[in-house]
């Protein structure tokens, strides 16, 4: 169902009093509005249109209450077209053709958010002290977070490699997560890097990622390898 975009806060005074005029006029006699007829009605939107206009008029000439005067009849247009938006939503059943007709807008539907693909660039290397593998990869377009996941052996539900330290960056998996999978998830980072901590010397450990958006997670990327300094 189409939405009615009035956008009319936004306006300046004059931007205002020309899109309420061409809003009245599209709406006067036309077929769409006829039954029920426009609330509030047109007539009292026009008055309060010549309102503003004058109110302005003299605003312009300078002073604190003229002011204040071209404000508070500003407000009471802006409230009359919004009511005007919300019976041209209802009388047009969210028709596009029948909001358009009435000088408003149609707002545009939002995008619902896309299934990444999979994350490329993937590389790592020894880090800079014992225990340490330093993973990185290229930035993802649309990706809000990235989930890296470990290469394990699993025996009897047990985790037999050492769980890394990441250092507190994020929650780690634990054994029963990872029960009867060889990818144990071990950390979620906003940045398309990650230092892992506290592995076994010498051994070599195989990772991957996905991105995360709205649309939940992206496909892996390939398997990066790399020893434990």
């Amino acid at each position: 169902m189409a939405r009615v975009k009035l956008g009319f806060r936004r306006l300046t005074t004059a931007e205002k009093l020309l899109k309420a005029r061409t809003i009245v006029s599209a709406m006067t006699g036309n077929p769409n509005f006829l039954t029920p007829p426009p609330t509030p009605d047109l007539l009292v939107v026009t008055a309060s249109i010549d309102n503003l206009e004058k109110a302005a008029q003299q605003a312009d000439k300078g002073g604190t209450d003229k002011t204040r005067i071209k404000n508070i009849a500003e407000d009471q247009l802006s409230d009359l077209m919004s009511q005007l938006a919300d019976f041209v939503q209802v009388a047009s059943a969210g028709d596009p053709v029948i909001i358009a007709s009435s000088g408003m807008e149609v707002r545009n539907s939002a995008t619902p958010p896309q299934r990444l693909g999979a994350v490329t660039g993937p590389a790592s290397n020894v880090g800079g002290n014992p225990g340490e593998i330093q993973i990185f990869w290229d930035k993802l377009e649309g990706a809000k977070s990235y989930v890296v996941e470990m290469l394990v052996t699993i025996k009897d539900g047990t985790v037999i490699n050492p769980i890394p330290n990441t250092g507190g960056a994020g929650e780690v998996i634990t054994e029963a997560d990872a029960a009867g999978s060889e990818w144990m998830r071990i950390d979620t980072v906003t940045k398309s890097k990650l230092l892992v901590q506290g592995l076994q010397t010498g051994v070599v450990y195989s990772f991957r990622i996905a991105g995360i958006n709205g649309a939940g997670q992206g496909n892996y990327s390939q398997t990066v390898s790399s020893v434990a300094s």
